[in-house]
């Protein structure tokens, strides 16, 4: 499973953690979530969400996920599920040099590998409030 974006912990488990006009929720797609007053989100059969507020929250961070290839450090920039490939971008102009990257956008280069030929690593940025609960 690939993590990338806000997360929380709530109850000693992580959730997704998502806003929506200054209110936070728990997103969750397990459905034994609803015994911990989770409810369907509008429209959603296997998502479900419960208002939070940050005081209630163990933590709170972002994920962002990154590869190293030849040295370089790449961003994860999406996934798609069918291929099991990844594209990683980069704005060192230096990688173009030893690995086969293609232009992306203004000084941002692109690769798009198998997930089973990288290994994923994860910075862990605590969100407002959160720092130095896990320094």
């Amino acid at each position: 499973m690939i993590r990338k974006g806000r997360f929380a912990v709530w109850g000693n488990k992580e959730f997704e953690l998502i806003s929506y006009q200054r209110q936070y929720y728990l997103q969750s797609e397990n459905p034994l979530d609803m015994e911990n007053g989770f409810v369907r989100k509008n429209g959603e059969k296997q998502v479900f969400i419960k208002p939070v507020s940050i005081r209630e929250l163990e933590d709170a961070y972002e994920i962002v996920p990154y590869a190293m290839i030849a040295g370089y450090r790449f961003s994860l920039e999406g996934y798609n599920e069918k291929t099991g490939e990844v594209a990683l971008v980069t704005n060192n102009s230096f990688v173009k040099e030893k690995v086969d990257v293609q232009a992306y956008g203004k000084f941002e280069y692109i690769i798009e590998v198998s997930l089973d030929e990288i290994r994923l690593e994860e910075d862990r940025i605590p969100i407002r409030g959160f720092e130095g609960l896990h320094t």
